[in-house]
C-alpha cells in the first residue's frame, strides 16, 4: 500500500529564478472530489445555455461523425481543488496557505496545475514508454 501523500515533489518554478514549489501526491478522494467539483461547474455553465445549446452539442449535424471527448486530465480536474490539495510547501516569504495559494499570479497558477497533472497522469514519453510500431509476421 502506498499512502500518497507521503510521497513529494520540490519543483523549480520555470519564470521565476530560485523560486520552488514543493507538492504533495494525491490520494483517490482528493482526486474523485477535483473531478466533482470541475463536473459542477461544467453542469452549471451548460445550464445557463439553456437545453437548446446543449442540444446541438450532443447532436451531431446530418452527415458528421459525433466529437470526440477530451481525453486530457487537465480538463476533467478543478484547478482550484488541486492547487489548494497538493502544493505543501513554497520559497516564498508569504506563508503557504489556501489563502495565498489562491492568491498565486495566473502564470504560476496555470505552471503548478500543469505540474500536478503531469505528477499524477504522466504521459507514456514521461514514463519512458515510447511504444514502437508493431510488425505483423
Amino acid at each position: 500500500m502506498t499512502v500518497k501523500s507521503t510521497i513529494t515533489h520540490k519543483l523549480d518554478i520555470p519564470h521565476e529564478e530560485g523560486q520552488w514549489i514543493e507538492f504533495r501526491e494525491l490520494g483517490w478522494r482528493t482526486l474523485e472530489l477535483s473531478r466533482e467539483a470541475k463536473s459542477r461547474t461544467s453542469m452549471l455553465s451548460f445550464r445557463d445555455l439553456g437545453p437548446e445549446f446543449f442540444k446541438s452539442l450532443t447532436t451531431p449535424a446530418e452527415g458528421e461523425a459525433p466529437a470526440e471527448a477530451s481525453q486530457k486530465p487537465a480538463d476533467l480536474y478543478d484547478m482550484s481543488t488541486l492547487l489548494r490539495a497538493s502544493i505543501i510547501s513554497w520559497s516564498y516569504p508569504e506563508p503557504c496557505n489556501e489563502g495565498n495559494i489562491d492568491t498565486l499570479d495566473q502564470k504560476t497558477a496555470t505552471w503548478a496545475f500543469d505540474e500536478i497533472i503531469k505528477i499524477h497522469f504522466p504521459t507514456e514519453e514521461a514514463l519512458g514508454k515510447v511504444s514502437e510500431p508493431s510488425s505483423s509476421l
